[in-house]
């Protein structure tokens, strides 16, 4: 029995690490302000002596992957006259909770995920997102103890989450100490955030419990609205947006654009395709790379149209960190690929990660990007209008899939199963959906095609929603 417990919590900390991130900051930090805002659009409460202040959040998170941290910058951005503080939920309150830190200190379940992301066991991860949950409810009354004990030490006038699995035992907490919880998904099908209300007595009214759905209940609800507790349904929050990161919805200047030029050594004969995956999908960034330098001219004619002054395919790899001995040998493996597979038409570029990925996508010549469908990589580019290639290992992840079968039913994107393999069936594929995300940012970029997602306005939302459940609640 006590080993079945131990590879409960064992499955459930690598589920986590799977589902997303959080910032790599103390509790309590505060982001610089980004947005301008007026004396009569800041967020405040009733202090003492009849004055106002600021509000005090709780946010929280998890320490694992890149898109819950990329969501929880997008939040804390859009609040600059909050005072945050951040809390990585299986760092802080929940850390007790944890075998395998008693069992060595040393190990990382971050580390375990990423190898097994680095070789695609879906099937592996799929089944921990099966015993994750069930794992939690078995919990549920400690992890509802040691949140109200957290929670009530630190005083916050509300909480946010943007964590998925928790939220009946975060709304557990907020409703024993009087406080408003607003979840704040970032996937578009919210299953996991929903999970474990099943329990109708739960439930408060939206004036202190809410759940965002990303966009427009005309375009989720007959996909992803039928599987959920009708108990909660009341507490959908439709078209809130998606809480990407500021930099997504500002307009690149030519002065960056010729700077990015130089960078990457873009040719003005050029077409980009951005592959965002880094070490921990090595093998799959080699893979397109080699899929691409293999086309003949016919084929590259079909991905690239009519566009006689932009005949060429350049594609650039970014690696992630290469001070890492993985992600630099990606990188130098790719850049070596020109030399022993050459291809006058294509080319193939390996560079390390960057924080100005907003701006790169922004070039009018990036046509696609090649990534997995992680929530806050699908809905970035989806508020940039740039169309995507979904990069499937068969079966993909569950927590993933929505993303990318919401994208390809709206005309955002299009799937690509790889099955490992260089041949001419994966090429005729690959082209394919090149040719269609090709023609998708040509009618996009010259406004044929409309994406009303990409003009949801996060921030107004969010802020509206914390003045209307704050001055409720106070």
């Amino acid at each position: 029995m006590h080993c079945t417990f131990l590879l409960a919590h064992f499955l459930l900390f690598i589920i986590f690490s799977s589902i997303d991130a959080a910032p790599n900051q103390p509790d309590g930090q505060n982001m610089s302000p980004t947005i301008f805002l007026s004396e009569g659009e800041t967020i405040s409460i009733p202090g003492p002596n009849l004055s106002k202040r600021h509000p005090n959040l709780m946010l929280f998170t998890c320490s694992y992957g890149a898109g819950h941290k990329m969501a929880t910058q997008g939040i804390m951005e859009s609040l600059p006259d909050c005072h945050i503080q951040v809390v990585d939920i299986y760092q802080g309150p929940l850390r007790p909770l944890d075998p395998l830190r008693s069992i060595s200190p040393q190990l990382s379940n971050e580390q375990l995920y990423n190898e097994m992301a680095k070789k695609e066991y879906n099937r592996l991860l799929n089944f921990m997102g099966i015993v994750a949950p069930k794992t939690l409810q078995w919990q549920r009354e400690t992890i509802e103890n040691l949140l109200i004990s957290y929670i009530a030490h630190q005083k916050p006038d509300m909480l946010i989450s943007c964590i998925p699995l928790v939220n009946p035992m975060l709304l557990k907490a907020a409703q024993h100490l009087g406080i408003p919880l607003l979840v704040v998904t970032t996937d578009i099908d919210i299953t996991a955030f929903c999970n474990g209300f099943e329990d109708e007595s739960l439930i408060c009214s939206k004036k202190n419990f809410r759940i965002t759905v990303p966009y427009s209940k005309e375009h989720w609800f007959e996909k992803f609205g039928k599987q959920h507790p009708k108990s909660i349904e009341h507490v959908f929050h439709y078209g809130f947006g998606y809480p990407t990161r500021r930099a997504f919805s500002e307009s690149i200047t030519e002065s960056d654009c010729k700077q990015l030029r130089l960078k990457y050594d873009v040719k003005s004969d050029e077409h980009l395709i951005l592959v965002m995956m880094g070490g921990n999908t090595a093998h799959a960034a080699q893979i397109y790379a080699q899929l691409l330098l293999g086309m003949t001219n016919k084929e590259i004619d079909r991905v690239t149209g009519d566009d006689l002054q932009r005949n060429k395919i350049h594609l650039i790899c970014l690696c992630g960190d290469v001070k890492q001995k993985a992600n630099h040998t990606l990188m130098t493996q790719l850049n070596g690929l020109n030399a022993v597979q050459p291809n006058n038409r294509v080319r193939i570029q390996g560079a390390p990660g960057t924080t100005k990925i907003a701006q790169l996508v922004s070039l009018p010549e990036l046509c696609t990007v090649i990534s997995k469908p992680g929530g806050s990589s699908v809905n970035e580019m989806i508020k940039k209008k740039i169309p995507m290639i979904y990069h499937v290992s068969d079966p993909p992840l569950d927590w993933e899939r929505g993303n990318m079968e919401y994208g390809e039913a709206r005309g955002l994107g299009k799937c690509f199963y790889t099955s490992g393999k260089i041949d001419a069936k994966s090429r005729q594929r690959l082209v394919e959906a090149l040719a269609h995300t090709f023609a998708l940012h040509k009618k996009m970029s010259s406004n044929n095609i409309s994406v009303p997602e990409a003009k949801i306005d996060f921030t107004r939302n969010l802020r509206a929603a914390l003045s209307e459940m704050l001055l409720r609640c106070n």
